[in-house]
């Protein structure tokens, strides 16, 4: 039997050097893939809201986007059940965030 195993980096995102604004992020590690948009206000996101997830079971990690907003950062921990899912979240926040840096 053999086990695919997929890592997936997710980077610090710093907010220190992201504009003001809102910006649209997208990720994909087949078959999961997000498309979000993070809007950012004096270097703090003020929200995330998940335009597409295509995530077959894993739509419970639709939840992280609340915890990346309380500790306002990437580095968070991925939902149990859902870790594909979710560091596919994570990964176009982190996108979206880079396309507002200075």
């Amino acid at each position: 039997m053999y086990v695919l195993t997929l890592i997936i980096e997710v980077g610090s995102a710093g907010l220190e050097n992201v504009r003001d604004g809102s910006y649209i992020g997208e990720y994909e590690s087949f078959p999961v893939k997000a498309v979000v948009k993070v809007d950012v206000m004096s270097n703090r996101i003020t929200v995330i809201e998940i335009i597409e997830h295509r995530c077959g079971l894993g739509k419970k990690a639709e939840k992280i986007t609340k915890e990346i907003e309380k500790s306002q950062s990437v580095d968070v921990d991925v939902v149990t059940g859902a870790t594909l899912s979710s560091k596919v979240i994570l990964k176009a926040v982190e996108d979206a965030l880079d396309k507002g840096k200075e």
